[in-house]
This record gives C-alpha cells, structure tokens and sequence, in this order.
C-alpha cells in the first residue's frame, strides 16, 4: 500500500464529555512511500469486527472553524490538504464521536482511498490493522481549581489548536503528550480577562488562584523560582525544558501523571519534592504565567510517563463539575477577543451539575470542592 497510516499510541481510550458525545480523539502520521503524489479521497474509521463499516462520526475542524476532516498537515508545510507528496509525510487528526457507550466498537480500523499521480497505477482502496478501543478507561479526577466561570479555552477534542496540534518528535519518535491538555482560564463577571491592562498581571483577579491536586498520589518532581513572563507578549527566555514554567508532576498510580503547569513563582510549597504524598485537593501551587505562557491561566494534562514532552496524552473525567455555558466563536476569534481584554459572547444557561465527564473545548465551568 502506498499510504501508510500509524496511530501514535498503542491503544484507544474513550472518554465521555460534557457535550453529551463519546470521544475516540487520536493523530496518526501519514506516510507516502511512493515517488508520485497522493491524493488522499478519503479516510475513514471502521469497526474491523463488523465488515469495516464507517464507525462513529468523525469531524475536526482548524482555528479558524475549516473543516480538516481527514485531511494531512505535512511536516513540510503545516497547510493542511488532500494531497501528499511523493516520498512526504505528516500528521492527520481524528475526533470520533458515539452518543451511546454501546455504539464505540472493541478496535478501530481506518479504510484509505489514494490515488497516486501515476496514471498508471489503480485507486488503492486501504485497510489498516486494527487498533484496541477501551483496554484502558479514563481517569477520574476532581478538578483542580475551584470557584466559578473558569473557560477551557484549549482543550479536547475537535479542534486542531495548538494542544491537539503539538505532535513532537522527542527521543527519536512522535509523540502526542498535549491531545487532552487544558488550558484554564477564570472569566470575570463580565466575561473579560482583565479589570484592567491586559499586561499587568495584577489586572487578572484569578492570578494566584490556588491550584488543588487532583488525586492522591507521589511527587514525581517541582520546579519553582521562574520569573513570571508579561502576559500579551512572547515568553522570553524559554528553550523546551522551561516550556512548562513552574509546575508539579504527580503520579496517580496505574501509569498516569498529573502535570500541573505554568505556577506562580514561589508558590509550590518547598516540602513537595520527590517521593512526597499528596492528597486530593491539597494545595500545591498557585495560577501563574510562567514558562512557555502568553498569559496566566493552569495548563493540566494528565499523561503515560512522568514528562511533559516525551509522553502520550490520556484522557481524564472530573467527579463533579458544574457546566455555565460556552464561548461562542471559532478558537482563533475567542482567543484573540480574550487577549485583548474583551468580553467574550457567552450561551449561558440553567447551571447543571455532571459527574464523570471530561471538560469539552470552548465551555465554561463553575468548581467546587468537595
């Protein structure tokens, strides 16, 4: 087969969200080994065990709201397209979707249609090897902040943004360490960032806002002592081992690790080093804007190995949470109104309580503790 798809992780984990949909969200390389380009029709997840019918409803879109369903983001030029050039590769992203748990199969498999710019080759009509679905199932977890209006303004899972983007080549191979990570953010009554210049980070009243750990588990390590960067500005200073700022990895135990990112200076207690036991929702720090951070907000993923780079990112439910609504515009307009010190346009509706469900991109919460 000419075009070879590679999933970036061993096996599947579907994670209910609070858009009321099932998520099967994973990236994959593509690979063309032939000389001649490929046009890529199609590629669709199928059920192996079922004939390979079509499986749930796939859909990503880019920031700018395109849909790039199917499509490649070559590692030439991150454009993403239909087309792969001879002997080209790069990275493709999926979000499927299922209403009822019963609907996600036990594997995944994916039929490719190509056709090779050679006029004289067939339309290769490919079925990969099946994957596993749900050996694995999503952590539980209870929130690490608390109070009111806190916006997931990069997170899971059908949007190619910057997270479900960062496919990084680390110790030889790609990883996807940030495909479920959340970038939190607290709105003011208003719906703004700020009560005042967007770069004062005084103007930010959830700068400092105390960060909880999320489960019961074991330092695995903490950085403090970075400087605090100017929110509206490129980090300065930053190389990839900083990216994270100040932060705190847990180990929750059964392969997970909590990474709690972009701290306060001096606000990770000085006892929290190595091999220390947390509790769930002991403080371990405070919102910050540190590291690779435009502006202060906690960056929390959960993933496969104690690192922020050289992991696979796993998907996580909180016991408790309240849904306020979502943010209504494309992620590249509600990032841009946010940073500008704006007020978002937000659906808001009855508060509703729900358990055991992942955060979804672009909505609002309101945290408590237990």
């Amino acid at each position: 087969t000419p075009v070879t798809l590679r999933i970036l992780q061993a096996s599947l984990i579907p994670v209910p969200a609070t858009d009321g949909f099932i998520h099967l969200s994973y990236a994959a390389q593509m690979t063309n080994i032939s000389p001649h380009a490929a046009l890529i029709t199609s590629i669709v997840p199928v059920d192996p065990t079922t004939g390979f019918d079509p499986s749930g409803m796939n859909r990503v879109v880019d920031r700018d709201g395109n849909d790039v369903t199917g499509k490649v983001f070559p590692f030439k030029r991150l454009i993403a397209g239909t087309v792969l050039e001879g002997g080209g590769a790069g990275t493709t992203f999926f979000d499927v979707r299922y209403s009822r748990p019963q609907d996600v199969p036990r594997s995944l498999s994916h039929r490719i249609s190509v056709k090779l710019e050679d006029p004289q080759a067939p339309e290769f009509d490919e079925k990969t090897d099946a994957i596993p679905v749900g050996c694995m199932q999503a952590v539980v977890l209870s929130p690490p902040l608390t109070g009111p209006r806190w916006w997931n303004s990069n997170g899971c899972c059908g949007t190619y943004a910057p997270h479900r983007g960062a496919v990084l080549p680390v110790n030889g191979a790609l990883q996807a360490p940030e495909q479920f990570a959340i970038d939190f953010e607290q709105l003011t009554p208003a719906w703004g960032c700020c009560t005042g210049s967007v770069k004062d980070l005084n103007s930010y009243p959830f700068f400092g806002a105390p960060v909880l750990a999320a489960a019961d588990g074991v330092v695995v390590e903490a950085v403090d002592g970075m400087a605090e960067q100017v929110p509206g500005e490129p980090p300065k200073d930053i190389d990839p081992k900083d990216a994270s700022g100040n932060y705190v990895i847990e180990n929750i135990g059964r392969g997970h690790y909590v990474l709690y990112a972009h701290l306060k200076r001096l606000t990770v207690p000085t006892n929290l080093v190595p091999g220390v036991r947390l509790r769930r929702g002991q403080q371990i720090g405070q919102v910050g804007n540190t590291g690779n951070s435009t502006g202060p907000h906690l960056h929390f993923q959960v993933m496969d190995n104690p690192s922020a780079l050289n992991a696979v990112g796993l998907p996580f439910v909180f016991d408790r949470q309240v849904l306020q609504g979502r943010v209504i515009g494309t992620d590249r307009e509600t990032n841009e109104t946010y940073d500008s010190g704006l007020p978002l346009t937000v659906e808001s509706g009855t508060p509703t309580l729900v358990r055991n469900l992942m955060p979804f991109e672009g909505q609002v919460f309101s945290f408590m503790s237990k």
